[in-house]
């Protein structure tokens, strides 16, 4: 009778080991799909309280970092301290009763409204209050599942790494189905409920290989002991800094590269998606791309990034955006190829995972939280190229071989040192939550302008061509002079109320040139939601549109979306909206839900009027389109620069003017404008839909 038994022993093992591999990678790949679908999702439904700001998701990163850290050291506790069978039953119970208390995620009561201070603090209790919970649950499962396969007997158990490769293939896919596929076709609360199932599969998915790794034995002891092997603390160290570098330079290249088109999940998700996707190959057990060829590589890409900003180098905004992701990438390839020659055995896997983690962490506190507060420039991101040098194998060696290195080491660092010195030198720079604002003179001293990113926001004249100095009224510029778009909007529903507008809001300071565009006896209140805005448009010693047109302006400080529905409905009879960062629009001002709030604002005879100038999306179809399924009409000016313009700081802006049908549009008709007719084939934007990539790819194609 034994040898039938032992027979049927060995089958029954023999399909528990069949199933032990594609039950663990689609486990595992399941939980790092969620884990990382659920981070675009959310973010983008936090974005509009913060007026669309690229610092919001520098904070969801940090956040997201942070749960992560928390649910690795989970997972390490569970593996050190408990065996297979109880680790299991402790993380499913946990799972079980976020799936029935935490799930499908939105966001908590009483986070409705941000503070007008402390937004980093106030980000982060939110992010803890709503997806605390299941991201920590689903951020364990990967180092936990693999030190459960470590000790299944299987014949790769040995070497588990290659399933973190599969994990981050998952973690890769998300991320770029989100802004392709899951974004365009579901509304958010869909989105939400899709997750909540995938919750539900994926706990059915770990008990399944909770249940292969434990096997039919009832003793509950583990099929494989692994013996732990000692690692120094400098080691452990090395991992650390190695994990700190790239996570910080993520976040430094995302906000870098959102600031200027728009902050929104596409371009979120790329640089994430080539962060993630360079573990995909360094933990590969032949990676595709060889160490060595990234080493090289790193060298000359420094030497590109450096040459391109000490000199100033325009490359147009895909030059410099394949720029910016190669230095991440390559940076990243050569931190975690270390990481990948310097992990240790499995039985120390949750601990590598875990001072990994940690790296992470840092690195993104470093960039997001404490850069702000350290520097009023973005220094934070050529210090981190500088650090990624540091990251090579070998760097403190002073060998022969490695003088070249050294050499281009010290390069680096001169370089970056002199880019920050002639950043602080050169312009008045204050930094808050949403950027890095610049206060210049420009044409030899004729001009002082602001910006933010790589757009003038605004200027103002302190001397004449003959370099004598300006007096008087100051004379609004860049987008805002008399005879442009914005000011002949602003005179037409002027002209329509009979000379005079009652009540105005104007959504965007700047330097505060639309100050001048008002009239005595007229009401005009300014809505901001940076203070360090307010503060520079109101000091004399910096702009004097204010002071001098407007001496004691009404503010109201905080998200527009948010604030002006505080405004009574029907008591408006303008509404301007020129809110931008750097060169990006926030989406969430132009969707159907933000026109819907603006026409219940206005009366019935007024109008809206958007600033939509953009150098990387044509958006004036995008206005009409929205318009048109509110029911609106909407007229156009499109902009006739002349090189005489431009030498006096004359921009002439892209304008869209939304009204209610048959309202007349003054003196528009005379002045160049043209109504809308249809809504176009564009497919109107809301708070779940905005088509950035269709955006990008209409202006390259009027460009």
């Amino acid at each position: 009778m034994e040898a039938p038994v032992m027979q049927g022993r060995a089958g029954i093992e023999a399909r528990r080991l069949g199933a032990v591999l594609p039950v663990y990678a689609c486990t595992i790949f399941l939980s790092a799909f969620l884990l990382f679908g659920i981070q675009p999702m959310f973010t983008k439904l936090v974005l509009p309280k913060l007026g669309g700001s690229p610092a919001v998701w520098s904070t969801a990163m940090v956040f997201f970092q942070a749960m992560l850290l928390a649910g690795y050291a989970y997972a390490h506790w569970l593996v050190s301290r408990f065996s297979v069978r109880r680790a299991a039953l402790i993380h499913i119970t946990v799972m079980a009763v976020v799936l029935g208390t935490s799930l499908p995620i939105g966001i908590t009561a009483g986070f409705e409204r941000p503070p007008q201070q402390g937004e980093f603090a106030w980000l982060l209790l939110l992010f803890t209050a709503s997806v605390g919970l299941p991201f920590f649950a689903v951020a364990a499962n990967g180092p936990l599942l693999q030190a459960w396969f470590a000790r299944t007997g299987h014949a790769h158990a040995r070497d588990p790494y290659f399933l973190y490769a599969a994990s981050n293939i998952g973690s890769f896919l998300a991320l770029l189905a989100y802004p392709l596929a899951v974004e365009p076709a579901l509304r958010l609360a869909t989105q939400a409920s899709a997750w909540a199932w995938g919750f539900g599969l994926l706990l059915a998915g770990i008990t399944a290989c909770a249940g292969l790794s434990i096997g039919p034995s009832a003793s509950g002891r583990d099929k494989v002991t692994l013996v732990a092997e000692p690692v120094p603390t400098s080691r452990k160290l090395h991992w650390l800094f190695l994990a700190f570098v790239p996570s910080g330079l993520l976040v430094a290249v995302t906000a870098h590269i959102s600031t200027d088109v728009a902050a929104g999940p596409l371009l979120w998700v790329a640089p994430l998606a080539l962060f993630l996707l360079t573990f995909v190959i360094v933990f590969q057990r032949k990676p595709l791309l060889r160490h060595g060829w990234m080493l090289n590589t790193q060298l000359l890409l420094v030497l590109c990034y450096m040459a391109a900003m000490v000199f100033n180098l325009r490359l147009g905004w895909g030059g410099e955006l394949v720029l910016h992701l190669s230095v991440l990438f390559i940076t990243a390839m050569v931190a975690h190829g270390e990481l990948a020659r310097l992990r240790p055995s499995a039985a120390e896997l949750t601990g590598f995972y875990l001072w990994m983690s940690l790296g992470g962490v840092l690195g993104g506190v470093f960039a997001a939280l404490l850069a702000p507060l350290l520097f009023n420039s973005v220094a934070e991101y050529p210090l981190l190229v500088v650090a990624g040098m540091l990251c090579r194998p070998g760097f403190t060696s002073v060998r022969p071989s490695r003088l070249q290195g050294a050499a281009l080491i010290g390069l680096a660092i001169t370089g970056s040192g002199a880019l920050i010195a002639r950043e602080a030198s050169r312009t008045d720079m204050v930094r808050s939550f949403f950027g890095v604002h610049r206060i210049a003179e420009m044409q030899d001293g004729r001009f002082r302008v602001l910006s933010h990113g790589s757009t003038i926001h605004g200027a103002q004249r302190l001397r004449q061509d003959d370099g004598t100095p300006v007096s008087g009224r100051p004379e609004p510029l860049t987008y805002y002079f008399t005879g442009g778009g914005i000011a002949d909007g602003i005179d037409s529903v002027r002209q329509v109320k009979g000379g005079t507008l009652a009540a105005v809001a104007a959504i965007g300071v700047g330097t505060g040139s639309l100050a001048c565009q008002a009239r005595a006896g007229e009401d005009w209140r300014f809505y901001e939601i940076d203070p360090a805005v307010i503060r520079i448009a109101t000091d004399p010693a910096r702009f004097s549109f204010f002071s001098a047109c407007a001496p004691a302006p009404t503010f109201v400080i905080g998200d527009a979306r948010l604030t002006l529905g505080d405004a009574r409905d029907g008591s408006l009879d303008l509404i301007v909206v020129d809110a931008f960062s750097s060169d990006a629009i926030p989406v969430h001002l132009l969707t159907g839900e933000a026109l819907a709030l603006y026409i219940r604002k206005l009366k019935p005879d007024g109008a809206v009027l958007l600033h939509i100038s953009n150098r990387n999306m044509e958006l004036a179809s995008v206005v009409t389109a929205t318009a048109a399924a509110q029911g609106l009409a909407t007229w156009l000016n499109t902009p006739v620069r002349t090189a005489e313009d431009l030498r006096a700081m004359k921009t002439a802006p892209e304008v869209a003017l939304v009204l209610r049908p048959g309202v007349d549009p003054g003196l528009i008709i005379r002045q160049g404008w043209r109504e809308q007719v249809g809504p176009g084939s564009i497919r109107p934007w809301n708070d779940d839909y905005a088509d950035i990539v269709g955006a990008i790819w209409r202006r390259l194609a009027l460009n």
